[in-house]
C-alpha cells in the first residue's frame, strides 16, 4: 500500500469515526420516538391492559440489536470510500453520511408506524 493510499484510508476512517457519536445519538433518540409511537398506539387502541415496562424492555432489546447492526453497516462508509475513491471527497462524504443517517432513522420509524397502524386496525376491525 502506498503512503498516499494509507493516508487516505486513515483519513476516511477518522472522518467517519468522528461522526459516529452523532449517528448513535440520533439513532438513540429515534428509538425513543419509535417506542413512543408504539406505546401511544397500545395505550389508545389496545383492548387489554398494556404492560409498558415489559414492552419497553422487549423493544429496547430489539433496538439495541438494530443499533449494533446499524453500526456494523456504518463501517461501510469508510470501506466504500476507500474502494471507489470519490471526487470531490468532501461532497461524497457529506452526501453518503446523510443518506446513511436518513435510512437508519427511517427504518425504525417506518416499522414503529406500521406496528402502531396494525394495532389501530386490529382494534377497529372488532367494532
Amino acid at each position: 500500500m502506498t503512503d498516499s493510499a494509507l493516508l487516505s484510508s486513515r483519513s476516511a476512517w477518522s472522518w467517519w469515526e468522528g461522526r459516529r457519536l452523532t449517528y448513535n445519538l440520533v439513532l438513540f433518540i429515534t428509538g425513543w420516538i419509535g417506542f413512543g409511537i408504539q406505546a401511544t398506539a397500545m395505550t389508545l387502541w389496545s383492548d387489554t391492559p398494556t404492560n409498558l415496562a415489559y414492552t419497553a424492555l422487549w423493544q429496547g432489546l430489539i433496538y439495541v440489536l438494530y443499533m449494533v447492526a446499524a453500526n456494523v453497516l456504518y463501517l461501510t462508509g469508510s470501506v466504500v470510500e476507500s474502494i471507489i475513491k470519490p471526487a470531490p471527497l468532501e461532497d461524497y462524504r457529506r452526501h453518503a453520511w446523510r443518506l446513511g443517517l436518513f435510512a437508519s432513522v427511517a427504518l425504525p420509524l417506518i416499522v414503529a408506524t406500521v406496528f402502531a397502524t396494525a394495532i389501530g386496525w386490529s382494534d377497529s376491525s372488532g367494532v
